[in-house]
């Protein structure tokens, strides 16, 4: 007998005793994010990174990456086990809703080459005024042995501006708020800052610096109400962040991964700079630098195409055929004018002078090309004969469909007839041409049915026929074509140029390779850019564009 009773005993106590809830959250949730917990009763819990918390619900924010297994106990006992998939924070989601001016860097690791690009540039002034409001900068470039083991590198950093405070939001993510924090405070005061009364100060700013959910926070400005208006702001603001605000998340969405990332949103209109309200919303765009190249490729969306592509397209036949070596490659086949109002940047409808600019830009409201050539001997002769002063001297050729030839001629003829040089002009068929002097080269147009051509320079002999609209098509699908705008420029070409061997009639040799040496020297010298390439296009929602400069080799820009 008492054998069965112990059985039967074991067996109730056994049956009494609850099965651990198990919970595998597969939706990973980012670091900062704080995650809601909950249980039959009032529990102990342990949520695998440290930390611990009592209570039936309970909310916890993990600071690192990666999966834990959370824990609730009845005194010893496991009630409930849950698995919980974290995430670093996605960037935009440290970024208030409404802001309207971001960049951020997706990951730490990509600040140091967006800063070494830009001061290749030549831009050395603007990224040392960035870093001076904004140090997070340049605490991710040397956050100190204290601050690499606090910061979260695959969080990134970022700043932004809210509409109507004056003040300026910085931030990067760590694993550890309290030692994140102490780090770049020691950061601060070792370049300058001096901390009272719970601001820091430099010459000319103010900041405060606070830490909330993994991310460290240093607003700065000039007057401690709108810093602290936008420390609200960032306090108040929800954990998806920007994303949460579904144009600024349709937006984000349309970005490639990685590098660097910028949104804005158009400027109010103004009266007093006579400026338009821009078509767009928002525009969006994702950089990437390497050590000899910067890429952006972005979006402006809108309800709809930002300008019409013109119904009677034709392709770029000057650009197809055109002389071999061009500095500098223009291409065109859009209403300039709905272009212009798209960026708020065209003539003012119902007013007199504006008009008549808009009548006078209709005419280029298809297809225009241009290529411009370096003269390099004319240069040579000019700069040397005007005792060593740099006269630049360039071939300019230019293609323009009309679309109303008798209207053209008018407006030429006028324009021709008020410059002081004279003008010859000859007709032949339907073919006019007209021959002057602009700044002292010649120029030369000739017009025909539909069509105006212009060189102003010397003629290109010898040059060699390339099809530059190919070579711009394959950097960019569709470039040159229907609606596009796509422009180029070759700085490196130039160098070149200058630099080849050559025999100046009429020059000393020794002038002219001096010469030579002087003016390659001021261009590189001048700026490290190789090539700038662009391409803007309308799409059914606003418009794409693709940026590309490249800079010259290191060696080429000593």
């Amino acid at each position: 007998m008492r054998v069965l009773v112990s059985v039967v005993v074991v067996a109730v106590s056994a049956s009494c005793v609850r099965a651990v809830r198990e919970e595998r959250r597969e939706q990973p949730v980012d670091t900062g994010q704080l995650v809601r917990l909950s249980s039959e009763g009032p529990r102990r819990w342990d949520f695998g990174d440290g930390a611990t918390a009592s209570g039936q619900v309970v909310e916890h924010a993990f600071t690192k990456a990666g999966r834990y297994e959370v824990k609730a106990l009845d005194g010893d006992r496991v009630t409930d086990r849950v698995s919980v998939l974290v995430q670093p924070r996605d960037v935009f989601h440290a970024v208030v809703p409404g802001a309207e001016a971001v960049l951020v860097f997706r990951t730490l690791d990509d600040v140091g080459p967006a800063i070494d690009f830009v001061e290749r540039l030549g831009s050395v002034g603007a990224v040392q005024r960035l870093v001076e409001r904004a140090p997070v900068l340049q605490f991710a470039l040397e956050p100190g042995r204290a601050g690499v083991a606090a910061i979260d590198r695959a969080e990134g950093a970022g700043t932004f501006l809210v509409p109507g405070v004056e003040a300026l939001v910085t931030f990067f993510g760590v694993h550890d708020e309290a030692g994140g924090t102490k780090a770049f405070r020691e950061f601060l005061v070792d370049h300058g800052w001096r901390e009272a009364e719970g601001r820091f100060v430099s010459q000319d700013l103010r900041g405060k610096l606070f830490a909330d959910r993994g991310t460290v926070w240093f607003v700065t400005g000039e007057a401690d109400a709108e810093i602290d208006r936008a420390a609200a702001l960032v306090l108040a603001a929800p954990t998806q962040g920007l994303v949460s605000e579904p144009a600024a998340a349709a937006a984000i969405a349309e970005l490639a991964s990685g590098g660097v990332a910028v949104l804005a949103r158009p400027s109010a209109p103004s009266r007093a700079r006579r400026v338009a309200p821009q078509a767009w919303s928002i525009a969006v765009g994702a950089l990437h630098f390497g050590a000899q190249e910067g890429r952006l490729v972005a979006k402006l969306l809108a309800a709809g195409p930002l300008w019409k592509t013109p119904p009677r397209s034709r392709p770029a036949r000057l650009l197809a055929n055109t002389a071999e070596g061009p500095i500098a490659a223009v291409s065109l086949d859009v209403p300039v004018v709905e272009v212009l109002d798209a960026f708020g940047l065209g003539p003012r409808s119902g007013e007199v002078d504006d008009e008549e600019v808009r009548a006078g830009l209709a005419v280029l409201s298809r297809r225009l090309d241009l290529s411009l050539y370096a003269d390099v001997d004319a240069f040579l002769a000019a700069t040397i004969r005007g005792g060593g002063r740099p006269a630049p001297r360039v071939t300019l050729l230019a293609e323009a469909a009309v679309p109303d030839r008798v209207a053209v001629r008018g407006a030429l003829e006028r324009l021709l007839m008020r410059r002081r040089e004279p003008v010859d002009s000859a007709s032949e068929g339907d073919t006019t041409i007209w021959r002057t002097v602009v700044a002292p080269q010649p120029l030369e147009l000739a017009l025909d049915r539909d069509t105006l051509y212009a060189r102003w320079g010397r003629p290109l002999d010898g040059a060699a026929p390339i099809d530059l609209v190919s070579q711009l098509a394959r950097r960019s699908e569709g470039a040159c074509g229907p609606g596009h705008v796509t422009a180029f420029i070759d700085v490196g070409q130039l160098g070149r140029d200058l630099l080849e061997p050559r025999m100046v009639p009429g020059l000393d040799p020794r002038k002219v390779i001096t010469t030579q040496a002087l003016t390659s020297t001021f261009v590189t010298q001048l700026t490290s850019v190789e090539q700038v390439f662009l391409d803007l296009a309308p799409t059914a929602t606003g418009a794409s564009l693709l940026l590309e400069v490249k800079l010259s080799p290191p060696e080429r820009a000593r």
